[in-house]
């Protein structure tokens, strides 16, 4: 299908409902794909979100010391 070769049923195999000859399936064995780049603005927020939830965590936690202290 890919290269338009004609071949018998016996020698294609078919990937994701596409038939494939021998030399399309080395060549589609070959292709890597990249992997994903993290984005250095998906870093940052991650960082301030944990910042924003430690900040708020001592926040309560001073907040409720000096409220409850006898």
């Amino acid at each position: 299908m890919r290269c338009r070769r004609i071949i018998c049923a016996g020698c294609c195999t078919r990937v994701e409902g596409v038939n494939h000859c021998h030399a399309c399936l080395k060549a589609l064995g070959r292709r890597t794909t990249q992997p994903a780049a993290t984005s250095s603005a998906g870093v940052l927020m991650s960082l301030l979100v944990l910042g924003l939830a430690w900040l708020l965590f001592f926040g309560v936690l001073w907040f409720a010391q000096g409220r409850l202290s006898p």
